[in-house]
């Protein structure tokens, strides 16, 4: 279980609260639905959940976040990333080695998994999201929405326990949103956490839970 218990926090003691007093609980299989217009704190929220804030971006944070009953403040980003990863909403600040394979390669060799193993990862993720063209191509090389898939194919190669997927479709044809939902879905199933944060509805046909950010900001508690 992931466990957000009375979390607020704001950039700087002059700003308003984005998050005030928020605790929530997500099951192993959860689809939560992230919504709000811009600047509400979608993805301030999932900076928080995966320790992105305050370890790199700071701010006055209070509250506890717990995975598995062990509080997240007490591992570092290395630590936490095999459990929870981030999906940014700008790829190319996700993308960090000259060709698609490195890239896909990075996360699991940290894991020290065996070669042969993280090739059968890559090449199963490939055909996932039916982007095996990609392959040996050069990252700068590739479109917003081509980053936006390799991104998220760095992510399924890892195979965190909890996904936060920040505008997930954003730049995507009809095709590769579909599958992305399907591939939402099965992780699902196999009893993994998903964050979808969106300003649009086009996740809420997917969230079995609804964090709405509007109702989170201090200006709408009392």
């Amino acid at each position: 279980m992931l466990k957000l218990n009375s979390i607020s926090f704001r950039y700087d003691m002059t700003s308003p609260l984005l998050i005030n007093n928020f605790s929530f609980n997500a099951e192993k299989g959860d689809i939560i639905a992230v919504r709000g217009d811009s600047g509400t704190g979608k993805t301030t929220l999932l900076n928080i959940i995966c320790s992105v804030i305050p370890k790199i971006f700071p701010g006055d944070l209070s509250g506890t976040i717990s995975y598995n009953n062990i509080d997240i403040s007490e591992l570092s980003l290395p630590e936490v990333a095999p459990q929870i990863s981030l999906l940014m909403q700008h790829p190319d600040n996700q993308l960090f080695f000259p060709t698609v394979e490195q890239e896909l390669a990075f996360a699991p060799e940290n894991l020290k998994i065996p070669s042969k193993d993280i090739l059968k990862r890559i090449v199963e993720v490939l055909a996932k999201l039916d982007i095996e063209d990609l392959r040996h191509k050069e990252t700068a090389s590739l479109s917003f929405g081509q980053k936006k898939l390799v991104t998220l194919a760095s992510i399924l190669t890892l195979s965190p326990d909890v996904y936060l997927l920040d505008e997930p479709f954003a730049g995507l044809s009809q095709k590769y949103i579909k599958l992305i939902s399907d591939e939402i879905k099965t992780q699902a199933d196999n009893e993994k956490i998903i964050f979808l944060a969106s300003h649009t509805n086009d996740i809420a046909q997917f969230a079995n839970k609804t964090i709405e950010m509007e109702k989170l900001n201090e200006k709408h508690q009392d």
